[in-house]
């Protein structure tokens, strides 16, 4: 609908005013900062992923996750003895972990922190990490320079 700069500058300038009547300086001030703190204490990874298994649905605690690794446009959740088929790329359930309790261990595989049992020194420069259930996974030299910073929290 057509309408002039004026009268649009008019309409705004009543919703303004009518605003700060109903939020005085100090109330809004307060507000902003309460949102502030609500919006920095927020996680920045998740916390849970939400899987199908069969006929129902559940969340699932990322902590619980020992090991994940890719299977074309889905990635294989290793929990304990079970695995989980959820559709998402390696790289794109990277960005959702935390990297200060996941590593990226190679191309194709991430691995929980806290499932480390021990990592062997093994050709080139890489490593093989032995989780505690024993399933081995090769540290790839192209990651382990990425994940410095978690490599020396580890040794």
């Amino acid at each position: 609908k057509p309408f002039d700069p004026p009268r649009f500058q008019k309409v705004i300038d009543r919703i303004r005013q009518q605003f700060q009547r109903q939020n005085p300086p100090d109330e809004l001030g307060e507000k902003l900062n309460l949102l502030l703190k609500e919006l920095n204490g927020r996680p920045k990874y998740a916390e849970r992923l939400l899987l199908h298994a069969g006929q129902r649905a559940f969340l699932l605690a990322v902590e619980k996750i020992d090991w994940i690794e890719a299977a074309r446009n889905y990635v294989n959740l290793h929990v304990g003895q079970e695995s989980y088929l959820l559709r998402s790329t390696i790289e794109g359930m990277y960005q959702k972990l935390d990297p200060s309790k996941f590593l990226r261990a190679n191309r194709s595989q991430i691995v929980n922190v806290e499932s480390i049992r021990e990592l062997q020194p093994w050709f080139h420069g890489e490593y093989r990490i032995i989780l505690n259930d024993g399933t081995e996974v090769s540290w790839s030299r192209r990651y382990l320079d990425r994940s410095s910073d978690l490599f020396l929290k580890l040794g």
